[in-house]
């Protein structure tokens, strides 16, 4: 593993997974309803506007920059980090592809809180971080890596939002899915809750 890799321009770079990703989006998006590719699609809004600009602009920065940056990125092929790294950019877009298809099927009158989103309030991003996580392994490139920490914890706000709105239309319902469900996966940090209001989000 190295912090930069050696930049290269070759067919077969680090780009192939993250299109075989889009890909896979675009197949998913292609047979769902309207209403339901809205509902995917639409970006919460945040009481702070500043917060709001500048979690999307980090998403819509993150999502090209990096997708752009892996054009020149060599595949480090055949070694440990490699193995691990492409079991986990597997299962991560499997899991977060599941997470969009699922989400697009379910009733739009309640929450989602059944199948994968029993473990994860957000499994389409949290499983499509993990998946950059696994293609920081496949080219043995900490950059990658650290960049993807980074911009998942600055897409927090965004995620906060998220739920915030969905408290608001769900009403209790949705409460009871934030006190059981991790924000993330498989853990749950300090809560913190006051009533219907949610000034914080149990974390």
């Amino acid at each position: 593993m190295e912090l930069f890799p050696k930049h290269s321009l070759e067919l077969f770079n680090l780009f192939w997974f993250p299109m075989i990703y889009g890909i896979l989006i675009i197949i998913v998006m292609l047979n769902v309803k309207k209403e339901s590719k809205n509902r995917i699609l639409t970006y919460p809004k945040n009481d702070n506007k500043i917060i709001q600009f500048f979690s999307l602009g980090f998403m819509i920065v993150f999502g090209k920059l990096i997708i752009l940056y892996s054009i020149f990125v060599p595949i480090i092929a055949f070694t440990v980090y490699f193995y691990i790294g492409v079991i986990i950019y597997m299962v991560s877009i499997s899991c977060s592809v599941y997470a969009m298809y699922y989400f697009s099927k379910a009733d739009t009158s309640r929450p989602v809180t059944s199948s994968i989103y029993k473990y994860s309030r957000h499994p389409m991003q949290v499983m499509f971080y993990l998946s950059w996580i696994g293609l920081g392994l496949i080219s043995g490139t900490w950059i990658i890596i650290i960049y993807t920490i980074i911009f998942s914890v600055l897409i927090i706000p965004s995620l906060v939002s998220q739920e915030k709105d969905c408290v608001e239309q769900y009403g209790d319902e949705y409460v009871e899915y934030l006190k059981r469900t991790p924000r993330f996966i498989f853990f749950k940090w300090k809560n913190w809750y006051k009533d219907r209001q949610i000034e914080h989000y149990y974390i």
